[in-house]
């Protein structure tokens, strides 16, 4: 067969391209708008926010990214910090209605940390979202592995037509590296010896005689 391109389909799961609120709410099965978060709620969040990109979008067109770090432990209303060397301080409330014009609604919910330990950024989480194309690395839930199991399995025919499909959109033929060195790639897949094997036999509740099943791939 000589020298062959290998394709095959593979998948995986990535953050939703989501408003940290509404990540938030999900991943909680609750309402947070209304309310304050427990202990337990706030280190399942910061466990599965920890390292994750957001973006913010309280200043317009300009939507710089960050790497979440933490959560506090207070809530925004009760956060503030230094906003220059002669010590003057403000709350983040005051700081985001000053110089962006943006009045925070959940005061009541902890505020992502960006930036290093000793001279963290406070973001809301009502200003951030999550930047897309993000692989979700951690473990998955029992319904978030059957929903990936039936999104993915395909029958043989349907992988066929799939990894077709993706030589043709690829252009492989046009590819000028390929061209180059003179290699050409057939968009029909190789055919190769095969054989079928025999059905196993199985013993039924013990008994010597077993029973042959059918025949089939």
């Amino acid at each position: 067969m000589g020298l062959s391109l290998n394709i095959d389909m593979s998948a995986t799961s990535f953050f939703e391209p989501l408003p940290v609120l509404d990540f938030v709410g999900q991943l909680l099965n609750a309402d947070i708008h209304s309310r304050s978060l427990s202990d337990a709620e706030r280190v399942k969040i910061k466990k599965a926010l920890r390292g994750v990109k957001v973006e913010v979008t309280h200043r317009g067109n300009i939507r710089r990214k960050y790497r979440i770090s933490g959560l506090t432990a207070q809530t925004t209303r009760e956060l503030s910090f230094p906003v220059d060397q002669g010590g003057t301080v403000k709350s983040v409330v005051q700081y985001f209605q000053e110089t962006y014009g943006f009045a925070i609604q959940h005061i009541n919910l902890p505020c992502l940390t960006v930036g290093n330990q000793q001279r963290p950024n406070y973001l809301p989480m009502e200003v951030c979202k999550i930047v897309e194309g993000q692989r979700y690395s951690k473990r998955l839930n029992q319904g978030q592995i059957r929903a990936l199991l039936e999104e993915t399995c395909q029958r043989p025919h349907d992988r066929e037509r799939d990894i077709v499909q993706m030589v043709n959109h690829n252009s492989y033929h046009d590819d000028p590296y390929a061209k180059e060195f003179g290699i050409k790639i057939s968009e029909r897949l190789a055919s190769v010896e095969a054989r079928i094997l025999p059905a196993p036999a199985r013993l039924v509740e013990r008994r010597i005689a077993c029973l042959e099943l059918a025949s089939g791939i």
